[in-house]
């Protein structure tokens, strides 16, 4: 069945590819969307994502608003106006949101069924300590009057019901992998190996929970070692460190993660396991194990399901000692190449996308 959906992101569509852009994208193909996306004023931490066959719709914010709230309040009523008229205009089915942060964004009476996708755990971000109390009752009323809750991870979902009650309303949509993204022709790159060099390397956003002090204990460690980090950087409270080993690539294209991966002997995610990321599914992960490298991963519950892949550290130590067994075995992977096919086959986001489809028709029944 064929539905009009109104999907509204809470980052910018050139921002680093993640799970709203990827579900948008699948969603367009079978469905009449309309994507709305805050436009980012600030384009330097930004790539240019695909925009065949998605209807874009950008709105506006005058910025410095989360620093002052006269201007927080001019946006959320100008969009406010302009959700109610695109509302008024193309009568959706559903109404995606993305975000309670989004939620006061929204006119108050909506006819159509409401769907949140909570991928992340909006509360437990540092940057939103200061407003949590507001947060929080957004997000609960946003839940109430939700049709639909779609949760990124167990513990998201766990969380929530322990918070906010109607438990009968989660369904846990697991991140996935985007195969098609890393078929485009990559640009030219230079990737500069060294003899005798070994990079590491990390894919995603850099942010307060990033462990810098991980980093700089694997430099100090193995002098024969350089760390890459690929990825936009946001909400940092710590300067980033700064070593000749230590290379900050910025964001890059989706399509040329692949070429920068195979100049990596194996890749890292290298967090600390705060309350926030306790509740991550990491899209990186998924992507790790396309790669096809050896991956050394922080070890946390949510992502235990990936011990077939991931070699997990809970400490420093252990951290060091399967970099050390790399170098010394010759930076071999734990999975064969039939295992990580299975994976890919299996954690599509089209697959999840299938279900999700599956649920929306259970709630399908006309709103208007």
């Amino acid at each position: 069945m064929r539905y009009s959906i109104a999907y509204i992101m809470n980052v910018d569509w050139d921002w680093a590819k993640q799970r709203p852009h990827f579900l948008a994208q699948h969603l367009s193909r079978s469905h009449d969307m309309l994507v709305i996306y805050p436009y980012a004023w600030r384009r330097n931490n930004l790539s240019k994502n695909e925009r065949n066959g998605v209807k874009l719709y950008p709105f506006f914010r005058f910025p410095l608003g989360g620093r002052f709230a006269l201007i927080r309040h001019l946006n959320v009523l100008l969009f406010r106006v302009i959700a109610s008229m695109l509302l008024r205009w193309r009568r959706p089915d559903f109404v995606w949101v993305s975000s309670p942060e989004l939620f006061e964004y929204l006119p108050k009476r909506i006819s159509a069924r409401l769907i949140y996708d909570c991928m992340d755990d909006v509360l437990a971000f540092p940057a939103n300590i200061s407003r949590r109390s507001s947060l929080a009752a957004s997000e609960k009323e946003l839940i109430s009057v939700s049709s639909i809750v779609f949760c990124s991870s167990n513990n998201l979902r766990d969380k929530l019901a322990a918070r906010t009650g109607h438990a009968e309303k989660y369904f846990v949509i697991h991140n996935a992998f985007e195969p098609s993204a890393f078929l485009t022709a990559p640009g030219k790159i230079e990737l500069g190996k060294r003899a005798g060099v070994y990079v590491l390397g990390y894919v995603g956003t850099i942010s307060s929970w990033f462990d810098f002090v991980a980093l700089i204990r694997i430099v100090d460690e193995f002098t024969s070692i350089e760390i890459h980090l690929i990825g936009p950087t946001e909400n940092l409270e710590v300067a980033l460190p700064k070593h000749e080993r230590i290379k900050y690539l910025g964001a890059v294209r989706h399509g040329d993660l692949t070429v920068h991966a195979s100049g990596f002997d194996a890749l890292i995610m290298p967090f600390q396991v705060t309350e926030l990321i306790q509740s991550v599914d990491p899209v990186k992960l998924y992507e790790y194990v396309f790669f096809n490298k050896p991956i050394v991963s922080v070890k946390y519950p949510e992502i235990e399901r990936f011990s077939s892949f991931v070699d997990f550290y809970t400490d420093h130590e252990g951290m060091i000692s399967i970099i050390r067994q790399y170098l010394t075995g010759g930076f071999k992977k734990k999975y064969s190449e039939e295992e990580r096919m299975q994976f890919i086959a299996s954690n599509t986001w089209s697959n999840r996308v299938s279900r999700i489809e599956e649920i929306l028709a259970l709630y399908a029944f006309p709103a208007h």
